[in-house]
C-alpha cells in the first residue's frame, strides 16, 4: 500500500487508526460485564487482536523506512564543531546511530509498558492493562501530525513485487523443470 498507492506517511496514519480500533475492541473484551462471559470475551478478544495486528503490521513495516528517508547525506564530509575541531561525518555511522537510538527507545518502552501492564492487570484488571498501551499509542498520530512539516515525504514509487517476479522468471528461463534436481 505504501509503495504503490498512499506513501509511507499516509499508510502509517491509516494503520495507526486501524490498530487503535483493534486496541479499543481489546479493551471492550476485558471490561467486567464482557469478561465474565468467556465465549463472548474470547470472540471479541480474537477480533480485536486480528484488527490490531493488521494495523500494527502496516505501521511497523513502514516506520523504519520513513526514518531512513529523513537522513539524506550519502557521502562522508568534514565539519567543524563549535570548539573549532574538525570531525568526519560518515552517513553509514550516522544512520546506524539513528537506528540504535530508535530501537533502544522501542525496547525501553516495551519494558516499561510490560511492567506497567502486569501491575495494572494484577491490581485492577485486564481492561486497564489494555487501556494503558492504547493511551500511549494514541500519541503516535498526534506526534506524526504535529511534526508532519519536518518530515521528508517520498511519493509512492510503485511496488517492486512485479519487478522481482520478472527477475526471478528471467533467472529461471530455460532452467525450470518439474524435477527439482534439474532445476
Amino acid at each position: 500500500m505504501a509503495d504503490q498507492y498512499l506513501g509511507r506517511y499516509l499508510t502509517i496514519q491509516y494503520s495507526i487508526a486501524f490498530a487503535l480500533v483493534g486496541h479499543c475492541i481489546l479493551i471492550i473484551s476485558a471490561i467486567p460485564p464482557i469478561i465474565v462471559k468467556p465465549n463472548a470475551a474470547i470472540g471479541v478478544f480474537a477480533v480485536g487482536l486480528v484488527i490490531m495486528g493488521l494495523g500494527t503490521g502496516g505501521f511497523k513495516s513502514n516506520i523504519s523506512p520513513l526514518i531512513a528517508e529523513q537522513y539524506k547525506d550519502e557521502r562522508p564530509y568534514v565539519r567543524t564543531n563549535k570548539h573549532g575541531k574538525k570531525q568526519i561525518v560518515d552517513p553509514a555511522v550516522t544512520t546506524a546511530r539513528i537506528y540504535i537510538y530508535f530501537y533502544l527507545l522501542i525496547n525501553v518502552g516495551s519494558l516499561t509498558g510490560s511492567l506497567a501492564m502486569v501491575y495494572a492487570e494484577h491490581y485492577v484488571g485486564f481492561w486497564l492493562s489494555y487501556l494503558l498501551p492504547t493511551i500511549v499509542f494514541c500519541m503516535c498520530p498526534a506526534i506524526l501530525f504535529v511534526c508532519k512539516k519536518y518530515y521528508t515525504h517520498a511519493p509512492p514509487t510503485g511496488s517492486v513485487m512485479g519487478k522481482a517476479a520478472k527477475l526471478i522468471g528471467l533467472a529461471f528461463k530455460g532452467k525450470w523443470s518439474i524435477n527439482p534436481a534439474t532445476t
